[in-house]
């Protein structure tokens, strides 16, 4: 918000209202943080600081649920993926399974260069077909939790630059 209105006052010779970038500033910091589970505020101070800028804090809740893993057809090899993507981790891996539910591979790995979830788990879905490919198998079903990255492996939505750049470079390592 600063920068825009120090740009706008050099280059296009409009100022703003300090009492409405303050405005802005505020408006911008509520809405970023509204309705966030923000595990680090426990300290009166910056509860404080939050209820001044009038920002609402969510309690954390623990959820459990019972998830089941059904297994592929006969002759298949699932691939469970997934993305992860916190304060200070950051990764995605796959594991498969044969269709009796015992394991053959897996991988995970940590890559700080991404700040995307949708970009890790469509790696997540790659590191999958890596293993699979590693391993001769061609019979592969695919699991993944993210709508998205599944439509891009579909060939539906608009894969970033990015995750094409990466994938391109595997290929010619690979051949």
């Amino acid at each position: 918000m600063i920068w825009k209105e120090r740009c706008q006052r050099r280059f296009r010779a409009k100022e703003i209202h300090k009492v409405e970038i303050l405005r802005l500033i505020s408006l911008t910091v509520q809405l970023n943080f509204q309705g966030k589970h923000l595990k680090e505020i426990q300290t009166p101070a910056i509860q404080k600081l939050a209820e001044n800028w009038g920002i609402v804090i969510l309690p954390l809740l623990s959820v459990i649920s019972n998830v089941s893993w059904r297994p592929p057809d006969l002759d298949w090899t699932k691939s469970n993926s997934d993305g992860s993507l916190s304060a200070d981790r950051v990764g995605y891996g796959a594991v498969l399974r044969n269709c009796d539910g015992e394991f053959l591979a897996a991988a995970a790995v940590r890559d700080q260069s991404l700040n995307s979830i949708n970009l890790l788990e469509f790696r997540g879905i790659l590191q999958g077909l890596k293993l699979a490919r590693a391993l001769d198998i061609s019979k592969i079903h695919m699991e993944s939790d993210s709508s998205t990255a599944i439509a891009w492996v579909q060939g539906q939505g608009s894969l970033p630059w990015q995750a094409l750049r990466d994938h391109f470079c595997y290929i010619c390592v690979t051949f």
